[in-house]
């Protein structure tokens, strides 16, 4: 009516400004929460370079046992073969550093007793690992051989290299046979006696850098090492059977942190998965916001135009015509928070850059995901005001006050 219409217009066009707000803020959540999402799915998929399914990780430090370095390595090869005697368990080996850990060793490479870049640093990382290291771990042997038993204190130095190490410092050249020295001064070179594909050291986000692996019998000062041990089923419900055996072995004797090594490697983006699934969270109650806004207004705005829908209709306006108009009035709402939260989306998107993994702040799959989703919040927000606008009889909108 004359009296209603000025003070009705200006409620509804207020309302529908703070919807268009919550709009355009559901687009940056929503972005940025799919690029969290995306990545985190990437983390959970990456290729480790080994199979961690099947394999238990724990650590060993048998400090109060051992004495010198003779003592430790018969300590760990007699636990080794106890833990493979175990039924059910199809190999262990032992390493340095706990992989997926986030710590590694660092040194400068040399190889035959020279910087294989010249003057240039040469960067490497490595570990000390056990018997069928590799083997375990499910890590290919690319080529020559994996660690054995037979890599005792006394044996030949050996050393393992991985894929990126030889494309680098051996490029050309074979790699078996040449020797890599870990600036120990007299304790000689370690002739390497197999290469090995690339593997994830300290974290699933690393870059393929170049690794050497030695025999931890032949490295001094192995106070603690982490055992991987290989079974059949579920990992963690062999701790119980695994934690036995040790402790017939060395009674008494903890062990460091159990888990399974994919858990492992989970940790180390452990944060990133709570701050992913908050984003989340947040994105889609951004959304369930937006669509009650929405049903909200286009409820109110029919509701006052429902004598207008009357005399429209009676006028010979179709009911398709009808739903049209009441769709078309939260489309432009949309389409306004579209506008404004796009710019918005690829501003904030920036701010978590150093957070994304495998995946870009303008990833155009996520963008369209983001706006098919804003979309259907809107479509279904506004379908039922929209039918029960069309729905109404033409004598009963005109009776209606």
């Amino acid at each position: 009516s004359a009296s209603t219409a000025q003070r009705d217009r200006r409620r509804i066009r207020g309302s529908q400004v703070v919807v268009a707000l919550q709009m355009s803020l559901c687009v940056v959540l929503l972005v940025t929460a799919g690029l969290l999402v995306r990545t985190l799915q990437n983390l959970e998929s990456v290729n480790l370079g080994m199979k961690t399914d099947g394999l238990l990780v724990f650590g060993i430090s048998p400090l109060q046992r051992v004495h010198n370095n003779s003592e430790a390595n018969r300590f760990y090869q007699g636990l080794i073969t106890r833990l493979r005697a175990v039924p059910g368990v199809q190999s262990v080996t032992v390493m340095g550093n706990r992989i997926g850990s986030g710590w590694s060793n660092n040194t400068g490479a040399a190889v035959d007793g020279k910087p294989p870049l010249g003057d240039k640093f040469a960067p490497m990382r490595w570990n000390v690992a056990g018997p069928d290291y590799f083997h375990t771990v499910g890590t290919p042997v690319v080529l020559g051989r994996d660690f054995n038993d037979s890599d005792s204190e006394s044996a030949p130095l050996a050393a393992i290299v991985n894929q990126t190490f030889a494309n680098r410092y051996l490029a050309g050249r074979p790699p078996l046979g040449h020797a890599v020295n870990l600036a120990r001064g007299p304790e000689g070179a370690y002739n390497i006696v197999g290469v090995v594909a690339d593997s994830k050291y300290t974290g699933v986000r690393e870059t393929a850098r170049p690794v050497a692996y030695f025999p931890y019998a032949q490295i001094k000062g192995n106070a603690t090492l982490h055992f991987e041990v290989r079974t059949a089923g579920n990992p963690a419900a062999w701790l119980p059977t695994i934690r036995r055996a040790v402790n017939g072995y060395a009674p008494g004797l903890a062990l460091l942190q159990p888990m399974t090594q994919r858990a492992q490697f989970e940790q180390t983006f452990s944060e990133e998965r709570l701050f992913f699934r908050l984003s989340m969270f947040f994105g889609l109650l951004a959304a369930l916001l937006v669509a009650t806004g929405l049903y909200g207004t286009l409820a109110y705005t029919v509701s006052r135009r429902t004598s207008e829908v009357g005399v429209r209709m009676a006028l010979g306006a179709q009911r398709s015509q009808v739903l049209w108009m009441i769709l078309r009035g939260s489309f432009l709402v949309t389409l306004i928070g579209v506008v404004v939260g796009l710019p918005l989306a690829v501003a904030a998107t920036k701010l978590v850059r150093s957070a994304l993994f495998g995946v870009t702040p303008g990833d155009p799959i996520t963008y369209v995901a983001a706006l098919i989703g804003i979309g259907l919040v809107a479509f279904f927000a506004s379908l039922i005001p929209a039918l029960r606008a069309a729905s109404v009889g033409p004598l009963v909108a005109l009776r209606y006050e």
